[in-house]
């Protein structure tokens, strides 16, 4: 099945809407999306280490998130 291209703006802003939903993620829990060509999508979330020490409940739902949205979506190249 082909993927979705979709740009790190874009990605990072639908992880983001859908940490809403979780009382784990504190708001405004930053986090970006970068090109990691270790994954055949082409991405991977990063975050400060510090709030990833404090907020392990919080990681781990962006780690469900991003292997839920991994299947859907291709990092598009950059322009």
């Amino acid at each position: 099945m082909a993927r979705t291209r979709i740009s790190s703006t874009d990605l990072t802003a639908l992880i983001a809407e859908r940490l809403q939903r979780f009382s784990e993620c504190p708001d405004g829990f930053a986090i970006a999306v970068i090109p990691d060509h270790a994954h055949e999508s082409g991405w991977s979330v990063v975050m400060n280490a510090g709030k990833r020490g404090r907020h392990p409940s919080c990681v781990r739902r962006i780690e469900t998130i991003t292997k839920q949205l991994r299947r859907i979506y291709v990092l598009a190249p950059d322009r």
